[in-house]
């Protein structure tokens, strides 16, 4: 087998940052509509905002 060159490292690191930045994006937006009381695409479950209970 031969060895893998700096390269393949790199593109490596720069595949996981890009889909961390993509995952606490969505992560992001979503909270943002829950807390809007809007549908934020959560798989079928209700979430309230914290700030709404009586």
């Amino acid at each position: 087998m031969s060895e893998a060159g700096i390269e393949i490292f790199i593109a490596t690191a720069a595949t996981l940052a890009i889909t961390i930045a993509i995952y606490f994006g969505e992560r992001a937006y979503r909270y943002k509509r829950v807390k809007e009381n809007k549908h934020a695409g959560t798989y079928g479950f209700n979430f309230e905002a914290s700030g709404t209970h009586q």
